[in-house]
């Protein structure tokens, strides 16, 4: 009997006893575990509890349902998101910092099957979790993109930057989840190096902007130099006026 009461109690020190901290961390990197496998909308609250190895019940009194669950884990998702695009350089509206956002969000969706399984879960299922992640996400977006678009809002043409971006960003995702499928457009992104050819044609996309931000006022400095020459106005905008 003794040795049943000392067996019980060493199972008893054994076991270990988590705080709500630790039990909600547990489950949030159930769920992250889980999505290497399933969809959202696959996941069940007794999957969760399996996972982190806990009661179904406890769960609900951590979170209060299943959407709260995902709610939290989402946010967890997208707090790399509001990093990556709420840097000071970002903000600032350096070019670099606009390469490197594109850059990095590439290399962020490529290795994150959970992103991509959220981005199928907005597109296919319309819901409060859906609608509320985002929305969250369109945030990060809009703050980063206004200095740029202060930047392309200059001069004669203006660039529509945010249109330009948007495009650009959806591009990514559909190419990133479509990359199992097939090629698209003749290339395969579902290759070691398809990452690296996916941000060589964001680079390129990203020069061409700047080219045409930058155009107006190379055209400026060759015509001074022309006129510094001596070169006759009339004859300058005669060459100009097709350009």
């Amino acid at each position: 009997m003794t040795g049943m009461k000392e067996n019980q109690s060493t199972k008893g020190t054994l076991r270990r006893r988590r705080t709500n901290k630790q039990v909600q961390a547990d489950i949030l990197s159930a769920v992250g575990r889980i999505l290497q496998e399933k969809d959202f909308t696959h996941i069940t609250l007794m999957d969760i509890a399996r996972e982190a190895k806990t009661d179904p019940n406890v769960v609900l009194r951590q979170f209060g349902s299943l959407e709260q669950v995902f709610d939290c884990y989402i946010r967890t998702i997208d707090y790399w998101m509001h990093d990556l695009f709420g840097n000071k350089a970002l903000k600032r509206g350096e070019r670099s910092a606009l390469e490197r956002m594109f850059a990095r969000m590439t290399d962020f969706l490529y290795n994150s099957p959970e992103m991509q399984r959220l981005l199928v879960w907005e597109i296919t299922d319309v819901n409060d979790t859906t609608c509320r992640a985002a929305a969250n996400r369109e945030t990060y977006y809009r703050e980063a993109y206004e200095a740029y678009e202060r930047q392309f809002a200059r001069g004669g043409e203006k660039t529509p930057f945010r249109q330009i971006a948007s495009l650009l960003i959806a591009g990514t995702y559909y190419l990133v989840l479509h990359r199992h499928t097939s090629t698209f457009g003749d290339m395969d992104y579902d290759t070691p190096d398809g990452p690296v050819r996916l941000k060589k044609v964001l680079h390129e996309i990203l020069d061409m902007l700047y080219e045409r931000l930058e155009r107006p006022q190379r055209v400026s400095e060759a015509i001074r130099r022309l006129k510094e020459r001596g070169v006759d106005e009339q004859v300058i905008r005669e060459c100009l006026k097709d350009l």
